[in-house]
Parts: C-alpha cells; structure tokens; sequence
C-alpha cells in the first residue's frame, strides 16, 4: 500500500496551561519539529508566537524564518508551512496583507517552502463545550465570527501557489468547501493539491467527529474527482477523548487517506503526551495497515505535476 503522510499540527492556538510541551519560542519550535520528523512525520505545520508573552504572531515572516532556519541547518528536509491571519485586512489588497509572509518564506531558497496553506470557504468560528453554544471563540466575542475566505482571493492565491510549484494543502471545514476545492482544480488551479479535512468536536463546523463524517467526505470527493487520484488528508480537532482521535486515524489509514495529528489540534485527547509521542503511535496504528510513513522526498515526487 502506499506510504502514508504525517502531518503534525504543532501548536495552532495551545497555550501551556492547556498542554505542557507546547512549543512557543522559535527554538523550542524548531527542536519539535526535528523530534517529529524523526519519529516518521513528512510535513509540520505550526503558528508563529511572541518569545517573549506566547501570543500568536499569524504573519510574522522573521519568526516563521528563524524556526524554519533552525531546522535547515540541522540537516532536516522535513515540509514546514505557517498559518496566515484569520481575518480579511481593510487594506487596499487584503490578500497581500494576508499572506505576504508565506509568499516571502517559499522565495527564499534557504527555506525551501514547499507546502503552503489555503482555507477553502467562509465558516462561522463558533465553539461549544459540553454540548453549548459558546459566547466567544477564544478571545473573539460570536457576532465578530465570520472567517472570510472569498472566492476571488482564493483563486489568486492558488495562482500565486501554482506559480512557485508549491503544493497547496486545501483545508476543508464544511462539504461546500469540497465543492469548491474541486470546481477551483476543475479550472486547472492548484495543480500539485492535496485536501485536508477537518472534523472538530469544539468548533461548530462540518460533520461530526467521527469515521461516519469523513466517509461522508470521502463520498463526495469519490463523486467529483472523476478519473484523477487526488490525495486527502484527516485532521481530527478539538477532540478530548484520545480513542476518538485514534479511530480517525485508523479510518483514515484503512480508507487509504493520510493524517494530521499533534498537540496543538487535540490538547486534552494528547493526555500530556509529545508531538514526537503522536506521531509515533501513528507510525505504529499505520503499520497494523500495512503502510509505512511517506518521506519528505516521496511527498514531493508525488505532488510532481504530470509530465
């Protein structure tokens, strides 16, 4: 069967009071990210913070560079790729200001940015917990909600991806979102695409959290991507329980998929454990299956646009 590819969610919005071995500053970032290449993982993504408070720096070209620089020089050609921020800016070209960061690590030779991110819809960011409605999402009060991902901004950045023969990793929150995703490829946009589908237990969005809801992605995908092979990946969220988030794991492997995992997704289902700790027990659920992780390099020859 073919290798599977592990992608870690790092960090994302954990703090240390929710997960003790989240990574903050640039050097711990790195250090985590070699640990979890190490163990099997092909591609991380992680948010920039500030050293110094541990808040969250979305565009913050230096302080992705530094980490990312860190990992180089170690010798490490694992994929790393930044977060960019949630809401549309009221700038001339708020496309720019969004993702200028990311357009700046992939032109930088040093870094070898390979994978970059795009969120494939417009989605309320609304949580609950214990079954209720939350009055805020983090910090966020409800009614300033609205995760803006217009159509036009998608498919100029999809063009800015192509133009750098970037892989696009496609995140899917909602089965529009799919439909979307794959009437952008249709117009031949995103040539070197993967999707990434999220299924949340905190955040209200998509099916639920469970191996039900990503055969439902699966069904649709199967619908629309006629003859073509076009790899997916489960990111299980805000999940507590850990054997929630192993059974999707397990379906993802079994149904031939490839997962994301990591303390920064799933602080409580982690249970205190490492990045390096996830991606291990990955490795080992993946092998039951018959499937070994996917290589840095192999991830690259299988995005490779067709001759």
């Amino acid at each position: 069967m073919k290798p599977i590819i592990i992608e870690v969610g790092l960090n994302e919005a954990v703090g240390r009071e929710q997960h003790p071995l989240v990574p903050s500053t640039p050097d711990e970032i790195a250090a985590d990210i070699l640990d979890c290449a190490a163990a099997g993982a092909s591609i991380v993504h992680f948010h920039a913070r500030d050293p110094d408070t541990g808040e969250q720096r979305f565009d913050a070209t230096e302080l992705y560079r530094e980490a990312m620089s860190a990992v180089r020089s170690a010798g490490c050609d694992v994929h790393m790729y930044p977060t960019y921020p949630p809401f549309l800016s009221s700038g001339p070209d708020p496309a720019a200001d969004r993702f200028h960061h990311v357009l700046e690590l992939a032109d930088d030779p040093a870094i070898g940015l390979r994978v970059a991110p795009l969120d494939m819809g417009s989605l309320n960011l609304a949580m609950s917990a214990e079954g209720k409605l939350l009055k805020s999402a983090t910090t966020t009060p409800l009614e300033y909600t609205v995760y803006a991902n217009p159509v036009p901004i998608l498919d100029r950045m999809l063009r800015e991806y192509d133009a750098r023969d970037l892989v696009t990793a496609l995140a899917v929150f909602e089965p529009g979102h799919l439909r979307t995703a794959m009437a952008l490829l249709d117009s031949g946009l995103g040539k070197r695409a993967m999707l990434k589908f999220f299924l949340s237990g905190t955040w209200l969005h998509g099916p639920l959290p469970d191996r039900a809801g990503l055969e439902g992605y699966v069904r649709i995908l199967d619908q629309l991507r006629g003859r073509r092979e076009i790899e997916w990946i489960c990111a299980p969220s805000g999940l507590s329980s850990p054997a929630d988030v192993e059974a999707l794991v397990q379906a993802a492997a079994e149904l031939g998929g490839h997962v994301r995992v990591g303390a920064g997704d799933n602080p409580a289902a982690a249970g205190g454990r490492s990045n390096r700790e996830l991606v291990e027990q990955v490795v080992r659920l993946a092998s039951a299956c018959g499937r070994r992780p996917a290589t840095p390099r192999e991830l690259v020859e299988r995005f490779a646009p067709a001759a």
